[in-house]
């Protein structure tokens, strides 16, 4: 059977499109410009309705099996701590935060995809021009020509369709320079994540499969593993490489653009604080999948009103994303925000913030 839907970008995003259009009964074809897969693994946190997604996918379970479950989460301020955020209470089938490495995630992703949909996966396809006309999309690629129905471009901030479609993007950086190093876990928290408030800002740590643990904090050129110490009393090891990113927000003038859809990074970028963009691009491409199907039975305004609720859906994370980097922020009022954090963490208050932080409501913008 000939693709119907080119996905641009392999990806966590792309690949997780692919699976989603496959099922619908609609056959992908991938197009990824790197040859091998990706190593890096900035995002961890997989979310409770993004597992709910991958079970429909029927994919959940190796992903339980490889991941860490999250239930808790504990707030300290300057050596003392300050309450606990529990995930249980937030009900469902996975009442929890899933700590995966994105490298494991996509590699489980691919080989779903590998197994479902046999040579659906085209590595070194860089997309090198496209032609989109009221019937079909051509594609000019380094592997060669392609023609699809549709196009669903996951190809991240930096989107080669976008730039092509010459879709207008407007980013907005944040001030502060953040790090991030993964290390054996040397902690008492086990399985809980952990942040830390101090006056001095907010480091926060996470569980990782096989014992590590993860360690994020705003560093603005510091070394990483000064400011832990400084922070939270505990030594990293020495050998760790220290990943540096600045945090951003954008939005893509259209997510539509005829018969091309941006998806994922491609559509909007949300601060990795909070862990919510590859969860984002995984709820809109349960979206997209829907809205295609309504399109190909002959609904074309499917694609535009989808387009209106994820949008709404990327400000909604935007805004989730910035509460939680202005708890990062170096303040001399440190005394006052350890008050508000702990005023928010009893009831009933702490059981909306467990909400907010394991992204509940947000698949409707709100």
């Amino acid at each position: 059977m000939s693709p119907r839907v080119a996905v641009v970008g392999a990806g966590p995003v792309g690949l997780f499109q692919a699976l989603a259009l496959h099922q619908a009964g609609i056959e992908p074809v991938v197009l990824e410009r790197r040859t091998e897969p990706h190593r890096g693994s900035r995002s961890i946190g997989i979310h409770p309705p993004s597992l709910e997604a991958l079970e429909a996918l029927d994919l959940v379970e190796p992903f339980l099996a490889a991941g860490v479950q999250v239930r808790r989460g504990h707030a300290v301020g300057d050596g003392a701590p300050i309450g606990t955020v529990d995930f249980t209470r937030c009900g469902g089938r996975y009442p929890f935060v899933l700590a995966l490495p994105q490298h494991r995630t996509e590699a489980l992703l691919e080989a779903a995809l590998a197994e479902r949909v046999p040579g659906a996966l085209r590595r070194g396809a860089e997309v090198r021009s496209l032609e989109a006309r009221d019937d079909a999309v051509s594609l000019d690629t380094a592997s060669g020509p392609l023609e699809v129905d549709w196009v669903v471009a996951c190809d991240g901030r930096r989107s080669r369709v976008r730039e092509l479609l010459g879709i207008p993007f407007a980013v907005e950086a944040y001030e502060g320079e953040y790090g991030m190093e993964d290390h054996p876990d040397q902690t008492p928290y086990g399985d809980d994540a952990a942040v830390f408030l101090t006056e001095a800002g907010l480091v926060e740590s996470f569980p990782l499969p096989g014992g590590g643990r993860r360690w994020v904090a705003r560093t603005d050129g510091a070394p990483l593993r000064d400011t832990i110490r400084a922070r939270t009393g505990f030594e990293l090891p020495a050998d760790g490489s220290t990943s540096s990113f600045r945090a951003e927000r954008g939005l893509a003038g259209t997510f539509v653009r005829g018969r091309v859809v941006l998806g994922g990074d491609a559509a909007h970028v949300v601060s990795p604080i909070g862990g919510q963009g590859m969860n984002l691009g995984w709820l809109g491409a349960n979206r997209i999948t829907r809205a295609l199907g309504l399109a190909m039975r002959g609904e074309p305004d499917a694609l535009a009103r989808d387009a209106r609720v994820r949008r709404r859906m990327a400000k909604a994370a935007a805004r989730r994303a910035e509460a939680n980097m202005w708890l990062g922020r170096p303040t001399a009022q440190g005394v006052w925000r350890e008050r508000l954090v702990g005023a928010l963490m009893r009831r009933p208050l702490v059981d909306g913030l467990a909400r907010a932080f394991t992204m509940r409501g947000l698949r409707w913008g709100v």
